[in-house]
């Protein structure tokens, strides 16, 4: 994660490069609380799109979240972008989908009661299932999708594109790992974010889906891993790198580029104790391969 500082410095990077439209903060209950860490990225800004990446819809009061996006689409030339996602999807599913677009519906429909100028925001939903995504397509601007191969994405855009006519953004975190230490450092910080997702039954199930189950179980059953050396799967290799080369990078996105993903959201992730500089200049080489 990136201090303040970091955030600041990083985003008036990403403001002078023609490679970046928009920036998605993530919302951890234990970090930054995502809308306010996006209205300080906008207000450094006059071209960039910032937001959540995302809120748990639901767990927001209606009409405090509206008076919220709001005020920032006012302030900031409408350049806020909302991700939202319903948590945890509960013992039913399909009603929790239901109240989150529900709720979706109304916020843009407040805006009806706003000054013409102020629009409502560029709306993302997140989704691993083709089911939530053509239900979240009637109402949103696009879907977010997180920790996937190109073959997931490929399904997913070819199950929404036959549904609905009109295009959606497809957006997709690519998350990658990068440490000054060391590759193996990097690799081992991938392997525990594959482990710790897998715990999630959603995320299990498009894993088990993606045919990368199996090779997430292989670091389940032994520990050495976290010592000892370590050979990646190319299995999770097509879905998340390490420490990757430049002309890597670069293949890496244009892979789910090929797939029909409009939007790839470069996600770098550090070991705690990394310093500045290097997360600097990573985000420097990230736009440098792009």
């Amino acid at each position: 994660m990136l201090s303040l500082q970091e955030i600041q410095e990083a985003t008036i990077t990403l403001e002078t490069s023609d490679r970046v439209s928009r920036v998605f903060i993530p919302d951890h209950r234990t970090a930054y609380e995502s809308l306010e860490i996006a209205s300080s990225v906008l207000a450094l800004t006059k071209r960039l799109q910032a937001g959540s990446g995302v809120i748990r819809l639901l767990e927001h009061d209606p009409p405090l979240l509206t008076r919220r996006v709001r005020t920032l689409q006012d302030l900031f030339s409408n350049r806020l972008v909302l991700g939202v996602g319903t948590g945890s999807p509960g013992p039913e599913p399909g009603k929790t989908v239901s109240a989150m677009l529900q709720r979706l519906d109304e916020l843009k429909k407040a805006f009806q009661n706003f000054p013409r100028e102020i629009k409502p925001p560029e709306i993302y939903v997140a989704t691993l299932k083709l089911g939530i995504a053509k239900r979240a397509t009637a109402i949103a601007d696009g879907l977010l999708l997180n920790f996937c191969s190109p073959k997931h994405a490929a399904e997913l855009v070819a199950g929404v594109r036959a549904e609905r006519e009109r295009g959606v953004e497809i957006a997709c975190y690519l998350k990658i790992f990068f440490s000054s230490q060391s590759d193996a450092v990097a690799q081992r910080l991938m392997v525990q974010e594959f482990l710790n997702y897998d715990s999630a039954p959603q995320y299990h199930e498009m894993f088990v889906q993606d045919g990368t189950a199996k090779a997430i179980s292989s670091f389940k059953s032994s520990e050495e891993w976290k010592n000892g050396p370590l050979e990646m799967p190319n299995e999770l290799l097509r879905v998340s790198l390490a420490n990757p080369r430049s002309g890597e990078l670069a293949r890496y996105v244009e892979a789910f580029r090929q797939v029909g993903v409009t939007l790839p959201v470069i996600y770098p992730y550090f070991p705690t104790d990394e310093g500045s500089e290097f997360k600097s200049e990573t985000i420097r080489g990230i736009l440098r391969s792009l």
